[in-house]
């Protein structure tokens, strides 16, 4: 079923389609009452193609029994589960705000980062929502080991008012869910996944704590922490991490660093245990945090996402938030953000969120390329990192002709791989051209003039045109070559 506005269904009038994504699409809608009772809810519907497959329906179903179990004010509340028309529709709290991706974008495009304190106060939060899911227990008091899988700064919701939503428990492993993810599959965003979870292998809560500890250790820095050309090389990278403290990207608090280094810990064992854990860890280590309000964090989005809350479908009070709303202020910018001359959050594989980013990988041994199975985006196509255009390594010549050359044995072309360096003294953001690789440099063949001492100078390669001339040159000498021969043999004879 396609929902229209203006369309009314179950006793909800929709009002705005929000967006659409591999499995589902999501509306805004409002709940009309008697006197005038009217609040606004987001639902999500199964698209139409996919409204008969059992499998898809059973995994939608899955995702409304488990979230509308979850009580608590930083996870996003399913409010009820409907059926009309043939089609199964999600009733959801309204989170009138945006994505924590979208804030940390904002900041990057302005050379800022969030501060230690809001940084602290936002992971707590979100430790603190994931601890409800994981604690999720049955009628008889068992527990459902609920695993969110898809931890993410898009799954993290941020309100103009001022809270922190986890949302989307679409793909959550769970003991009472009806669809079972096969042994050998992965789900997730691999850019989020702990080493455990790239792997194939078997996943409790330190799961979730992994993937807080990686969406802090990018609010620190404004930085993605796992990026690559494409899903292969990405797979590669979080299986075995190569995690560099957020301090080489800027002055931070050591303390807080080594919470988040802690929950970031390959060994599973020796990581942060469970989300209560990392959330006291997280004030003990930043005390300062227990003094941040929501109104901080309102005031800093109503400041940075202007234009976004500007074309908001709803008013402050129409998306049912009481209270005056924060006004813009370059205080809040200022007290809330510090400078970060090595922001780089733009990615063009995230632009573009899906409401059920799927990612089914089929576990492969690290190195190899993985068989993709459902919802997982195009192959990014590398660009050439910046800088002046690769001169060509020979000349071109029509495909026929062979040009001579002087004798000695062929150069193949010097292969430069990857290395990292350490970010060196601040010098403005990178350039947004190309794809770059995490904590990655490409290094190309020196300039001539710049060549080390005792080491060969690259000899340039002569022009297309020039090279013909040479030719033809050596072609002549031959000839007179070869004149000479038959002369001098001939007089010999004579």
């Amino acid at each position: 079923m396609e929902l229209k506005p203006g369309q009314s269904l179950a006793g909800y009038e929709i009002i705005d389609h929000v967006k659409s994504g591999g499995m589902a699409s999501l509306h805004l809608a409002r709940k009309r009452g008697v006197a005038g009772f009217q609040r606004a809810v987001a639902i999500k519907v199964v698209h139409p193609a996919l409204a008969k497959d059992r499998k898809f329906v059973q995994m939608f179903l899955d995702e409304a029994r488990l979230a509308v179990l979850i009580q608590h004010p930083n996870v996003v509340r399913v409010e009820e589960l409907l059926e009309a028309e043939g089609t199964y529709l999600m009733v959801m709290e309204y989170v009138h705000g945006c994505s924590l991706f979208e804030l940390l974008r904002a900041l990057a495009q302005q050379g800022r980062r969030l501060s230690p304190d809001l940084v602290a106060w936002i992971g707590a939060q979100i430790a603190d929502g994931l601890h409800a899911a994981h604690e999720l227990r049955d009628e008889h008091g068992n527990l459902l080991d609920v695993v969110h899988r898809d931890v993410s700064p898009q799954n993290i919701l941020l309100s103009y008012g001022g809270h922190v939503k986890v949302i989307d428990f679409g793909i959550a492993k769970s003991s009472a869910r009806a669809d079972k993810t096969r042994v050998g599959v992965i789900r997730g965003k691999i850019g989020y996944m702990s080493p455990e979870q790239a792997n194939a292998q078997h996943l409790d809560r330190r799961t979730d704590v992994y993937a807080t500890g990686i969406v802090m250790w990018e609010m620190l820095t404004s930085r993605r922490l796992f990026r690559a050309a494409n899903e292969v090389q990405l797979l590669d990278m979080v299986r075995n991490p190569q995690v560099p403290a957020p301090s080489m990207f800027g002055e931070m608090p050591e303390a807080l660093e080594e919470v988040v280094m802690a929950a970031l810990r390959r060994d599973v064992t020796d990581r942060v245990r469970s989300g209560k854990d990392l959330r006291d860890r997280i004030f003990a280590a930043q005390p300062s945090a227990g003094s941040v309000h929501s109104s901080m964090l309102a005031g800093l989005l109503a400041t940075v996402m202007k234009d976004k809350l500007r074309e908001a479908p709803l008013g402050w009070a129409e998306a049912g938030l009481t209270g005056e709303p924060a006004r813009p202020s370059t205080s809040f910018v200022h007290d809330h953000t510090v400078v970060a001359t090595q922001a780089h959050f733009t990615d063009p594989e995230e632009e573009v969120e899906e409401l059920d980013d799927l990612e089914s990988l089929m576990a492969s041994p690290p190195g190899s390329a993985p068989r993709i199975l459902v919802g997982s985006r195009p192959q990014l196509t590398p660009m050439a990192p910046p800088g002046p255009a690769p001169r060509p390594s020979q000349p071109s010549f029509p495909p026929a002709f062979t040009p001579p050359g002087p004798p000695g044995p062929a150069h193949p072309p010097q292969s430069f791989p990857p290395s990292f360096t350490p970010p060196g003294p601040a010098s403005g953001p990178p350039s947004s051209g190309g794809v770059v690789l995490p904590f990655a440099e490409f290094q190309g063949p020196p300039d001539q003039a710049q060549a080390p001492a005792g080491r060969a100078a690259v000899v340039k390669e002569p022009s297309g045109a020039a090279g013909v001339v040479i030719s033809l040159i050596w072609l002549l000498v031959g000839a007179l070559a070869l004149g000479a021969a038959i002369y001098l043999a001939t007089l010999g004879f004579g």
